[in-house]
């Protein structure tokens, strides 16, 4: 049986508009991962993050 990888939780700044992946939750088994909203972008440093799939529907 072929391996699939696991694909992460993407977000979005809506400062800078960076992409970035979701944080690991604790407690997350090593085959199926639970991801959550990283607490500030890494490139500016703001908290203001959405998920991808809500970015489009943000003013």
């Amino acid at each position: 049986m072929a391996h699939v990888p696991e694909r992460t939780e993407l977000y979005v700044c809506l400062n800078c508009q960076a992409v970035l992946a979701g944080d690991v939750s604790e407690g997350a088994g090593e085959k199926n991962h639970n991801f959550s909203v990283p607490d500030e972008c890494a490139a500016c440093g703001n908290t203001d993050i959405v998920e991808l799939s809500d970015y489009p529907h943000v003013e």
